[in-house]
This record gives structure tokens, sequence and C-alpha cells, in this order.
């Protein structure tokens, strides 16, 4: 590993002095031009001491560098004769402050100024400020909340460092300080447990760990201590005339501007601190959705949100409208052109990766082939692609991935933007369009082009993306960027979810990956484990942290073990050591789905087991489907602890797969169905959802399902498969039974939706007439829409309890009372009494739940971590954005809805729900539910 510096949590602080005015004091001219002459000359004759120290003085391939190095330079050349790096001597941080202290003309930096050593130097600065932390093993037995805490502990420093009398000053007793000479004996020291903790610099004790034990999160902080200023430290006799020199060039560099408006010294920050150096780059992206695009006048997207958390876990002050669109031909250019560049989403090849700098990965999608369905284009193998002219942005991707299927470059079309070449494809200009699967869906709904006119008859690939730096970023940047981008992956928040998986999750939702090992061989690794914690526990879970053979397969990091307490304390993980140490208690996946409660309990009832759940894979990014296997095992030291390993699901005939309409479609899909056309209306439109509902090849016609819609006078508005019928009014057709039916899909959509039989044709069977089931919903309080299935099952608990006046009418009962008692107490006291789990709102598992109309969380009794909480993006496994689709309900009065959600009363397993939600006023909104399998023994929690 370099030894390049990762820059990730410095925190700015410094104090900037007024610079003092050149013509100051009461010399002459040629007095002054003589002292000037002398302190030069003083200057240069001086000798230089630093420590390794990043990111202020450290050693790189035999170079100096660092902020205090290149601001020495710059000082030393503005006083007339610069220093150079060879000039200054590395040595550790004893021999160089006992040289300062008792040699002439000497000077060591950085140094902390404290009131101890105030007497003992001649000072020039603040160079900048910097924060002690102590550091220690990634133990649950270590908790600090305050100073009287650390009495308990043996604290590892370097000698003569200011940390021993930071310690002392705060209380610490001069016996639990014990002084090294270097870093790497304080790591040993920690290692051997011959001190608890270590006090160092937090970005450069990162850096020295990460070179001893080869792991930059090997120690976690468990406190803070008060941050330093720090400064060159001349010995006391040098001339003063020699420290204002100085000090007046330090000030100047800090003072003038250059062109842009920025100082000298500012630029040598931004060499080296991320949180300056990073906001004064460009950031550039292409139009290419979901990942990047423009929405509304903003860059938005899954790269744009995970680039504004790198920022945020920086301290960046810069945002997604920070990022400009350019045609990625232009960004390319821009970028190679060392003009401090970041350009992303990019997929990384061998052609790219020498002509730039790279962080990530951070996401993967496929690529592929669209055609129009009516050119019936069918491509058997990468020989029929030469075939046909196919579409691609200029110097994208798609363009080296369709020369590696050996398509000839004179079959290649370029186009500026995807929205050039969807209107070449349309207009007949090219046969087919490579691009990504979702971002060429995504363009066809932004262009107003049907995507259920277009399919794809090829995939190229499936590539990983990166973000992409101009080569003139400095190295430091770089890796600080990658870095951070690893803790927003893999740094779990008090839910036990990291900011990346709410990111994939809201806009890309869970997939399934193919499995490249068996389950099988995830027993034998938990068994092998097991077997070695009970030998020696302790040195396994080193092993395992530092994932060693075979507790991370080396050919396949997506095999991994880790083990927890019987606290559900991650004690060792061998792909994520961030979150060792943490305790994961009442904490769930990116669903709300608390898995490793359910380890637990399976541990404890059963001895082994398997659990589901959606969590990050190692591989390949993204979120997908894992199933884990877990086994209870007593450790050498008497504990006992619960091993895991898992698999990530292929759904292929797995419930977690979204289930396909068919002619066998079920109830629950049948809701789901039309869940999802209410939704679609919502966001797109009327206009757009009648098109796309009277469209017989579009996403809302799927076997014997297809959405119908009237208006509440009855007059057809959408019917796909009788379209003469459009503009009619039904209001008094009935069926062979001479049963209203239209005007019982309109008052039961009135009522709040729901369940309808009659009899109809089925335009799947030559309009054979047959008993029809249909799931209705009002739209905007103004028309209906819903779908149905043909000979529906018998006795369906969901229809059930959908039809079921005594269920309906106690659901709508329930929140009316709520919001009654809401109008009358006000909101806050409604919230807070909604909360109290033993509040007149929570009768039983029957309770009130509330959201504003952006999805966050009010009230959830039963979930109490999820408060204030955005939950918009939750969907179910057939699925349906439940919370969207309740915002919009709410929004237009109320009404009921079914879906999927775990059920508390039941290990947490999905199972079909109805709820009943209400709008309170323009600000938030109530609902409350039952699960359907539980209505004869009680009514369940949200």
């Amino acid at each position: 590993m370099s030894q390049s510096v990762r820059y990730t949590c410095f925190i700015l602080i410094a104090v900037f002095f007024g610079a003092l005015s050149p013509a100051a004091g009461s010399l002459s001219e040629s007095e002054a031009a003589s002292t000037d002459m002398n302190d030069t000359m003083m200057s240069a004759n001086l000798t230089y001491y630093t420590e390794q120290l990043p990111p202020y003085n450290y050693m790189d391939n035999g170079t100096l560098k660092g902020i205090s190095i290149d601001l020495l330079e710059a000082i030393t050349e503005k006083m007339g004769k610069k220093v150079t790096r060879e000039e200054i001597h590395l040595v550790s941080w004893t021999e160089g402050y006992q040289a300062a202290l008792t040699r002439n003309n000497t000077v060591l930096f950085v140094t902390a100024r404290t009131p101890e050593r105030e007497q003992s130097f001649k000072w020039v600065g603040p160079i900048y400020s910097d924060k002690y932390v102590l550091f220690a093993k990634r133990d649950p037995g270590v908790t600090i909340d305050g100073p009287e805490d650390l009495k308990e502990y043996r604290i590892g420093v370097i000698s003569d460092d200011v940390a021993a009398q930071q310690l002392l000053n705060i209380g610490v007793n001069q016996s639990q300080i014990v002084p090294k000479s270097n870093a790497s004996a304080n790591i040993a020291a920690l290692e051997n447990d011959e001190i608890d903790l270590w006090a160092c610099p937090e970005e450069a004790g990162r850096h020295f760990t990460e070179q001893v034990t080869g792991n930059y999160y090997a120690y976690t902080v468990v406190y803070q201590l008060e941050a330093q200023d720090l400064y060159y430290a001349f010995n006391k006799n040098t001339s003063d005339s020699v420290i204002k020199s100085f000090q007046q060039a330090l000030d100047a560099l800090k003072q003038e501007k250059d062109s842009a408006g920025i100082s000298k010294y500012d630029r040598i920050l931004g060499q080296h601190i991320p949180s300056v150096g990073l906001a004064r780059l460009n950031y550039l992206t292409e139009e290419w959705a979901p990942f990047n695009y423009q929405e509304d006048g903003n860059v938005t997207g899954i790269s744009v949100e995970i680039l504004e958390s790198v920022f945020k876990n920086i301290g960046v002050n810069r945002s997604g409208a920070d990022v400009r669109i350019v045609p990625l031909a232009e960004g390319f250019k821009i970028a190679q052109n060392n003009s401090s560049t970041v350009l992303f989403s990019i997929v990384r090849t061998a052609e790219r990766e020498p002509l730039y700098k790279w962080a990530g990965p951070f996401t993967r999608a496929s690529f592929v082939l669209y055609a129009p369905i009516s050119s019936n284009i069918t491509i058997s193998s990468a020989e029929d692609l030469n075939q046909y002219r196919i579409g691609t942005v200029e110097a994208s991707i798609e363009n080296d991935l369709l020369a590696s299927q050996g398509v000839s470059e004179s079959q290649i079309v370029n186009g500026e933007t995807p929205e050039d070449l969807l209107q070449m494809l349309a207009d007949g200009e090219i046969d087919l369009w490579a691009t990504g699967d979702l971002a060429g869906r995504h363009q066809m709904l932004q262009s107003s082009e049907d995507p259920n006119n277009y399919e794809i008859v090829y995939t190229l690939s499936e590539n990983d993306f990166y973000y992409i730096f101009s080569k003139d970023v400095p190295d430091a940047l770089v890796l600080a960027f990658d870095n951070a981008l690893e803790t927003v992956r893999k740094q779990k928040d008090e839910q036990g979810v990291s900011d990346y998986e709410r990111i994939i999750y809201r806009n890309l939702g869970v997939g399934c990956a193919r499995q490249a090992f068996t389950d099988d061989l995830v027993v034998e690794l938990v068994n092998t484990t097991a077997a070695a914690i009970e030998n020696n526990a302790a040195d396994t879970f080193r092993r395992i942290n530092a994932g060693e053979a075979p507790y991370r397969n080396q050919e396949d990091p997506s095999l991994y073990v880790f083990v927890y307490d019987m606290n559900l304390t991650m004690v060792a993980h061998a792909d994520n050591i961030q979150v060792v140490g943490e305790n994961f208690r009442g904490k769930t996946d990116v669903t709300g789905k608390p898995f490793r409660d359910d380890i637990l309990e399976g541990a404890l009832n059963n001895g082994t087991g398997w659990v589901d759940y959606v969590y990050m894979h190692p591989v390949q990014a993204n979120l997908y489907y894992k199933t884990t296997y877990y086994r209870l095992t007593r450790g050498s030291d008497g504990n006992s602890y619960i091993v895991c390993s898992g698999n990530y699901k292929d759904c292929h005939n797995e419930s977690e797969a979204t289930p396909a309409n068919n002619s066998t479609a079920s109830p629950e899909e049948l809701v789901a169905f039309v869940e999802k056309a209410f939704e679609y209306a919502h966001v797109n439109g009327q206009e757009a959802a009648f098109r796309e509902f009277n469209n017989q090849t579009g996403q809302f016609v799927d076997g014997e399902l297809y959405i119908f819609a009237y208006d509440t006078n009855g007059t057809t508005l959408a019917l796909p498969f009788q379209p003469e019928i459009i503009g009619t009014n039904r209001w008094n057709l009935t069926d062979a039974n001479g049963t209203l039916f239209i005007q019982d899909l309109i008052s039961t959509a009135k009522s709040g939706g729901g369940f309808v039989q009659y009899l109809y044709a089925d335009p799947a069977d030559n309009f054979t007439v047959k008993q029809k089931l249909s799931y209705v919903m009002m739209v905007n309080q103004s028309w209906i829409l819903g779908a149905g299935i043909y000979n529906p099952p018998e006795n369906s608990s969901i229809v059930n309890a959908g039809i079921d006046p005594q269920v309906r009418e106690s659901l709508k009962s329930f929140v009316g009372e709520a919001i009654d008692y809401a109008n009358t107490s006000g909101k806050d006291a409604a919230i807070a009494k909604f909360n109290d789990q033993n509040g007149t709102f929570v009768r039983g598992n029957l309770y009130v739940y509330a959201f504003d109309y952006n999805g966050t969380t009010l009230a959830l009794p039963y979930q109490p971590q999820l408060i204030g909480t955005d939950l918009s993006g939750l969907q179910d496994p057939y699925g349906v954005n439940y919370t969207k689709v309740e915002i919009f309900l709410a929004q237009q009065g109320g009404g009921f809805l079914f879906y999927h959600y775990y059920n508390p009363a039941r290990n947490m397993t999905p199972e079909p729900k109805m709820s009943y939600v209400q709008k309170v006023d323009d600000t938030w909104w109530l609902g409350a539910g039952t699960y359907i399998e539980n209505l004869n023994e009680t009514t369940q929690p949200y």
C-alpha cells in the first residue's frame, strides 16, 4: 500500500490572523533592506526538522509532502531563498522536539502551540488546526462518555507529544499514560493489549493503522480531545526579526488572492484537505437516468444522491446544484484536459484506465439493445448484430461493448444525447438503440414515447459505474473520496441501514443475484468458523476481522462470515469491520425487517436456521435478497456466539420475485396491478394515464389483467380491448344477472375502493362471458380505475376482508376517531398520543400511524426508531409503492388499500394487509390497518 494519505474527516478550524504590513515598524528603508537580507540569509541557515504526520508532513515514495512542507517552500520563496524539501530532516518526533529545544537555528513542525510550551519556542503560524482522538480496538466493552471514564484505561502516546499534556489537563493520571517512540509502537502495544487506547490525530492515526494492519478502519474512535492550533516552532534563541519575516510571509500567503480569488495558502490546503480541495473541483455528468439526469431544473439521480452523501461525510460544502450536465464526449474531453474535474457515471475499461483517476464502484446496470416491437427483430447471437444500424451516444461505453461483440464500426451510428437516439429509432434512422435498460425506459417516458412500443432484443453486458477524476486532482483527494464512498456504503445509522442502502432502495429497489456458490458451502463455512471459535475465540475474531481465508472467500468475497454475541453486538465481520462493536438489537434492513432479532430468536429456540432479508452485495453494487444460515456456539472464552454466513438469492421461482400477472392471477396480484396504475395516474397525470391504459401492448395490459376507467357519471375513459366504447356512457349497463355493475364499481370506489363481482366478457378467451372479480379505486374524486380477474378463486381471504362491511367500517371509524382527536387536541398532542403504546389509540395490536405528505413518519408506536424517517420509497414484494399510494389516497380525501408488509406477530413475515388512510389537513394524514390472515384472531399492527 502506498504511503499516500487518506484524508477523510479533517475539520477546518484554522485561526486566521491579520497580516502585518510590510511597512510597519520604525526602520529606515536601508535598515529594513539590510534586515530583510539578513533574515533571508538566516532562513537559509536554519535547520528544519519534521516527523511523519500526514497530511502535514510525510514521506511518500521518497519525497516529502504535506501542507507544512508546501507552505514552508512558499514562505521561504517569498522571503527570497526557497528552502527545498531535500533540506528538511524527517526524524522521530522526540528527536526533532529535543533538537528544537536545545539547538540554535532549528525549526520543528508541525507543533501544537500550548500554554505549557509557549515560552520554550518562538512561533510562526497557525498552519492549520487539528483534533486528537483516542483510538481503541473494536471492543464493545470500551465506552467513554466523558473524561471521568478514562481513569480505567492505559493510554499510549508518543513521547513529548502534546497528547500527553492534553490528557493530564482533563484529569488522566500520569501513571495511565504510556509513552512510545512512534505510532507503530503504539499500534503494536494496542494489538498486544499493553495499552487500551491510543492518542493521535485522527487522519494520521488512520493512515498509520492502514500501514501497519492493512485496514484503514481497524480501530474505532472512542473519544475526541480538544483541537490544537499547529505552528512552526523555532528555537527560542532565533532572532525576532526572522520570526517576524516568516510570519509576514505566511500572512501574505493567506491574504494575497489570485485571479480566481483564492490565496496561495488556500490552494495549498486544497491539495491536502479533502473538505477544501473537493469543494473546488468541477462536477460533470451526462443525461443518463436514473443515475444522473435533470428534473424540474435540478440535476438528480442515484449517482448525484451518492455524491451528496460523500460530500456530507467529508464536510464538503457542495451539493447536486453544483453538478452540470454535458454531452458525454464533451465531459471526457474536459476531464482529460487537467481541468480539476470529476465526471460520472462511467464504466471502467482498459482503454480508459490510464486516462483518469478512479473512485468506486458505486452501482451497476445492464446495457441492452432496444428495438421497436413492430420491427420484429430477433437477435440470436452476436453475429446477428452486423445486420443492423445500431445507435449509441458518442464516446459512451456502448461503443466499446459493441466493438467487443464484433460489430463493425460502419454499423454504429453516434448521437449526442439519448433523446437524439430515441428519436432516430422512432424515425427509422437506426434499427437498434444501445443504452442502459433503465436509462432507455426513462428516456422514453421523458420523451412521451410509449415504452411498450419497444422491447429489449439483446443484452450486451452488466457493468459497474465509477466517478472519474482528471489526472491533475491530487491522489489525496481521490483516496479521500473513495474512502468516504466506502463509508457511505457500509456505515450504518441508528436504524442499522447505510445511506447507500437507502438511496439504492429508493431508486432501484431490490434485485436478485446469480448464485455463485451453494447453500451447502454456506453451512460448511459456518460450521468451520464455529469450531474455530470453540477452540480459540479471540484469534478467530481477529482473523475474521482481518478478512483472512477461510472466513472471507478470496475468489468470491460474497461468501463471508460474521458473528454476534448474545446481545446482538457484532464481534467480528469479514467484509465490513466498520460495524464491529455496534449493537444491532431492534435494528432493521432497509425494508424495515429486524432480521438480526429473528436470528437471535431462532438461535435461542432452535440452535440453527435460516433467515431472509435484504442486504448489500460486496462484489456487485446494489441491493439484493439474501438468505443467511446461523448457528449458536460457545467460544473458548466461555461466552455464547451466533455464527452467520449467507447466500444472495436467485429469485427464479422464489416468493421474493415479483409475481407474473397471467391467466391465473391471484387477488393479491390484481390489487397490486390496480394500485400501480393508481400511482401511475397520480405521477403522470390523467392524459398520460388514459393513453397508457388504452394501449393494448402497454404496461397495464398483462394477460387477463388490463385497466379500465370511468368518470363518476359512468362515461368510459379507458377500455383497451373495446376502444369503440371509449366516450360512451355505461351508467345503466347490467350484466347477465341484471346487476348494474358500472354503478357498483363507481359506488365502491367512492366508498374508499374495494372488490366488486359480476359477469363480463373475457377478451383473452374470445369474449366468453365469465364470472369476474374487479378491484377499483377512486382517482381525484372525478374518475375511477380498476381491473379484474376471471373465474376468481373461492374463499379468498383478501377478498373476504375487502368486502366485509364490519372490517371496513371498523377501520374507518377508528381512523375517524383519531382525526377528531387531532382536530380537538392539536397536531403535536395527537402525535404524542398516537406514539404512546399505552395510549387510547393503541388497542391491543390495532393502532394509528401518521405521516406527512413527503412520506416522513410522524407516528408509529411499535417502531419508534422509524420516527422522522422517509418511508416513501417502500415497496412490497409485488412492487407496490404502498406509502406513495397511501399519500395519494390521503391527499384526495382517503381510501382503502391492500399491500404486503412485515407482520410483527408472525416473525416479520410479509403478509397481505388492508389499511384505511384519511387526510387530517394539508400537512399530514393518518391510517390504521389489519393483517388479512389474522382477522379471526385480532387486528394486527402496521
